[in-house]
């Protein structure tokens, strides 16, 4: 008996070769089919907890809109205060601020690369940037409130469409000229989730609010007497004066032995030690105060000769040209009366001459030389006419008393209005009184540097363009009260 057949007698069965490959596939498809549903498990596993992170990423950005859009953030008397009105009137302190310091907020203690919430409020080291706009940005929230409500309680009618219209066309142009959607203009005013539709009732509010402060201004206009009083008494704020100038100025020139000094370190040390001998020979380069004077003296008699060649009947603008310096020679003789000062303020002639020139005893004609110490520079200043706008001047100084009037009514009236913390957030209530006090003093003593530094500038600017006249620029304090007397 074969080999073979004897297998299959002792299997009970005929065992084929055919038999052999088609066990051997079922193997390797179960093999598989175990292989797939391990995968299918995994990959179930895997997605479900993509989804979780998709569903958790999607409630918490829903939870973040409703905070900013419906949960209360603090309250404002009876008034809820969602973090998206917050934000408006938050980012509205902080821009300008910035608009109205610019490059001196530095001086201030403000860094606008750091957050404000890292940084220490100048004089109180309880006390953060952040808490410093947010107290500014409370405080007209509460006079806009207060003011919104007593208009609504005393049956005060405006129609807000054509000023509402207004401010979003403006909105519009600006974010036409940024190179961003008008949506994502709103976002980057005021916030996240910050919309056009979402703010128009901010902004409405904000419009009852301006319009009712114009209406209480115009009901709380002083008479005339007191009107005339108040410019008798600050006639140099209100009047303008026409006039001519020149000024002889001392030129500093380096020493030729600083110069010496300079090319011998140069030549003799290495680069870095070269450009320390340079720095320090160029500090010494300047005149002493006794070649200052010298020079001062030697200005005087030019300047004194050309008065007395005007009061000969010369021409102002021909003698302008003839003794002007190298750097001053585009300034006359041109198209334009380089001399000449049509209308010139008080705060924008040079301090040198504004007294001079807005001294009530001038005459038409008069011709003075002035000594400015601190620009060494000589003026050769004459007068020509004084004027005012007597309409202008009475409606200024009318709403000028009457915002007085009115600002301390919007004082009180917000007060009333009482701050609830509601979320915990606002710190700059619980900073003590004294220290606050403390560090409004060091912000204000920072603010006057930053404008006497301005105001420096301005003068000089000022004398180096014939004395143009300056724009004095204000600010909206974060009161509504003044942004209507504005």
């Amino acid at each position: 008996m074969s080999k073979e057949k004897q297998t299959e007698e002792q299997n009970g069965k005929v065992v084929t070769r055919y038999d052999r490959r088609t066990e051997k596939r079922k193997k390797e498809e179960e093999k598989e089919r175990r292989s797939w549903l391990r995968f299918r498990i995994i990959s179930s596993v895997i997605l479900a907890a993509i989804a979780v992170a998709i569903i958790f990423s999607l409630a918490t950005s829903f939870y973040d809109r409703y905070q900013v859009l419906n949960q209360t953030y603090f309250k404002v008397g009876e008034h809820d205060v969602t973090r998206l009105e917050y934000n408006y009137y938050f980012n509205n302190s902080y821009n300008n601020y910035l608009s109205m310091y610019g490059s001196y907020a530095s001086i201030m203690g403000l860094d606008t690369a750091t957050p404000l919430d890292e940084q220490t409020y100048p004089g109180n080291e309880n006390m953060t940037w952040k808490d410093y706009f947010d107290q500014a940005a409370v405080t007209q929230l509460q006079q806009v409130k207060a003011m919104a409500d007593e208009a609504k309680e005393n049956g005060f009618e405006y129609d807000d469409s054509e000023d509402l219209a207004s401010y979003e066309s403006e909105i519009a142009a600006q974010a036409e000229s940024s190179s961003v959607t008008e949506s994502d203009y709103y976002t980057l005013l005021y916030g996240d989730y910050a919309t056009k539709s979402r703010v128009e009732p901010i902004i409405k509010e904000n419009l009852l609010a301006t319009a009712y402060y114009a209406h209480l201004v115009e009901e709380n206009q002083p008479p005339a007497d007191e009107i005339a009083s108040y410019y008798e008494e600050n006639k140099t704020t209100y009047d303008t004066v026409t006039y001519r100038s020149f000024y002889f100025e001392v030129e500093e020139e380096e020493e030729e032995t600083a110069a010496e000094e300079t090319a011998a370190a140069e030549e003799t040390a290495t680069e870095e030690a070269a450009s320390d001998e340079t720095e320090a020979a160029e500090e010494d380069a300047g005149m002493t105060d006794e070649e200052i004077a010298a020079a001062m003296d030697e200005l005087k008699v030019r300047a004194d000769e050309m008065a007395a060649r005007l009061d000969e009947g010369e021409d102002f603008e021909d003698l302008c040209v003839e003794y002007a310096n190298e750097a001053q020679q585009d300034t006359y003789g041109g198209e334009e009366d380089g001399s000449l000062t049509e209308e010139g303020t008080y705060y924008g002639a040079p301090t040198a001459i504004a007294d001079w020139l807005f001294d009530e005893s001038r005459q038409e004609g008069e011709i003075a030389v002035l000594e400015s110490e601190s620009l060494n520079r000589y003026y050769v200043v004459q007068f020509l006419s004084r004027q005012n706008d007597e309409e202008a001047t009475n409606e200024s100084i009318g709403n000028l008393l009457a915002s007085e009037v009115v600002n301390e009514h919007v004082t009180e009236i917000a007060e009333a209005c009482v701050v609830t913390d509601v979320a915990g957030e606002l710190h700059f209530l619980t900073v003590p009184e004294e220290t606050e006090t403390e560090a409004e003093t060091e912000s204000t003593e920072a603010e006057s540097t930053a404008a006497e530094t301005e105001s420096a500038e301005a003068e000089s600017t000022a004398a180096e363009t014939a004395e143009t006249e300056t724009a004095a620029a204000e600010t909206e304090t974060g009161s509504a009260a003044a942004d209507a007397a504005e």
